[in-house]
């Protein structure tokens, strides 16, 4: 059933969408890695992509990501609705690499203990102009974030806020800090779908920058992610193949 509301929801809006669109928007980047909230999903050579329709306040889409090599293969669907200082989108999203250890092979599968995928509910305010503050609240409401004995969800949420430290022409530079826990961390377990206990998992700097060669526009970015709790750190180069 719960799949089936999804769907509706999503079919309604991107139908509503293809009749009042806007704009259509899509990127392609290119990355040494995929990192997400203190994660690396992925290392290696990397392709992710996205293509959306934008009108007025709300948007749905698809994003996908991928190892040339065929290790890590992701897809998501996505919907969310924004206003000028407000946004929350709800990800659907779906992890097939092959030496995943969880049910990656039945994509429509949305049975709460068998599902190989989750659904994250997103949402990010920006104090105003002056203080471009965003402050993020995300947690996975839905799917592969279960205690141990797969009876309950763990809601694992991640909270952070993130600022430009610096900017000026084509070169900015964000610093993020990112804190994971579980709202229901039953059956007296410490970890989350994030970390290995609650903690700050994701300390960030990002720093990107356009470069225009013969008239076209590219971007690239450095992004350097450390992870206090699971004791790592991270740096993914980025380039941005297209975007419209």
């Amino acid at each position: 059933m719960i799949k089936y509301i999804f769907l509706f929801f999503f079919s309604i809006m991107t139908g509503s969408l293809s009749l009042n669109a806007q704009a259509l928007h899509s990127a392609l980047q290119l990355r040494n890695s995929h990192l997400w909230r203190g994660l690396e999903v992925s290392a290696g050579l990397i392709y992710t992509g996205d293509v959306h329709l934008d009108f007025k306040n709300f948007y749905g889409g698809f994003w996908a990501g991928g190892h040339v090599d065929g290790s890590y293969k992701e897809l998501n669907h996505y919907i969310g609705y924004k206003n000028k200082h407000f946004v929350v989108e709800l990800w659907d999203i779906y992890n097939f690499s092959p030496g995943a250890t969880y049910n990656n092979k039945e994509y429509f599968n949305y049975s709460a203990r068998e599902t190989g995928r989750f659904w994250d509910l997103r949402s990010f305010y920006t104090i105003s102009d002056r203080l471009p503050l965003v402050l993020s609240w995300n947690t996975v409401v839905f799917g592969r974030d279960r205690n141990s004995i797969d009876t309950e969800n763990k809601y694992s949420t991640f909270v952070s806020g993130e600022y430009p430290v610096y900017k000026k022409e084509n070169l900015e530079v964000r610093g993020r800090v990112g804190y994971g826990f579980a709202l229901n961390n039953s059956n007296d377990e410490k970890n989350n779908f994030f970390a290995k206990e609650a903690g700050f998992n994701e300390i960030s700097l990002i720093i990107s920058k356009s470069f225009v060669i013969e008239g076209y526009k590219i971007p690239v970015g450095i992004w350097g992610m450390w992870n206090p709790v699971n004791n790592n750190a991270f740096l993914q180069f980025s380039v941005q193949a297209y975007s419209f």
